[in-house]
């Protein structure tokens, strides 16, 4: 296992950590996904939410009944003036009058602000679509962790009955739009064209490039008694799953 290091602001450096220590301090929200994060093998420190995927932080919901991090501490201004008249020393002293026209320094700063324009148009053009895509996925993830009871119960029938698959309706299962949430439309369960048992998760609420998109939860009995999950299946497209659910990935336990 890696050890992880984040910096705050104000302990600096903190770590060794492993990933379930940075995952109970992102829950309890001492870091954000804006928190610094690093471990042997990168090359530079990251963004936490860079590595999110990487740490699991993804199905993980922090507890919003802490509070955030502090924002680090401003130095304290004095007032000169004030302070030297509380100490009982002059304060009429006349300074130089300042000299007039732009200093070369603030030339050289707008001249890089007009040269940065064009550059921070071109990052926020492909930070924007990024961000969208990962608070779809975040939400999508929502949903899909809400079969994970739903599988158990499935897979306890199948074991339980000698392999026959359940559907909505019968003894334990309620109807598809039974398990609708704010994420979620329905879910159905069956047996698929295969012959195989499956679950249908239907997506709503989460924006239009995933609202109505299927996921499928195959059940595949293995030979030694049980069922591993493939996720593979659906129109949801590959970017908004978890990286265990795209095609072309290996079945996934469960």
């Amino acid at each position: 296992m890696a050890d992880w290091y984040y910096h705050d602001a104000a302990q600096g450096r903190v770590g060794p950590l492993s990933a379930e220590d940075l995952q109970a301090r992102y829950r309890d929200r001492r870091i954000q996904r804006d928190t610094l994060v690093w471990r042997e093998g990168l090359r530079e420190w990251q963004p936490l939410d860079r590595v999110s995927e990487e740490l699991g932080l993804d199905g993980i919901q922090q507890d919003t009944a802490k509070p955030p991090p502090l924002p680090p501490g401003a130095p304290i201004g004095i007032n000169p003036t004030t302070a030297y008249a509380g100490a009982g020393l002059r304060t009429d002293v006349r300074r130089p009058e300042p000299k007039r026209g732009m200093s070369g320094c603030l030339i050289a700063v707008i001249v890089l602000a007009v040269l940065a324009l064009p550059v921070l148009g071109i990052l926020a053009a492909i930070a924007l679509p990024a961000y969208q895509d990962y608070t779809l996925r975040a939400k999508a993830m929502q949903s899909i962790n809400e079969v994970n009871p739903i599988k158990a119960a499935v897979a306890e029938h199948m074991l339980s009955s000698g392999g026959d698959c359940p559907s909505n309706g019968d003894d334990g299962f309620g109807a598809p739009e039974d398990y609708a949430t704010r994420t979620t439309a329905q879910i159905k369960i069956g047996t698929m064209q295969g012959g195989h048992c499956a679950i249908e998760l239907e997506l709503r609420g989460i924006g239009e490039r995933v609202d109505g998109k299927t996921i499928w939860f195959e059940a595949v009995p293995q030979s030694g008694g049980g069922v591993q999950w493939d996720c593979s299946g659906g129109d949801l497209p590959a970017i908004y799953r978890p990286s265990a659910c795209r095609p072309g990935t290996s079945i996934s336990n469960g």
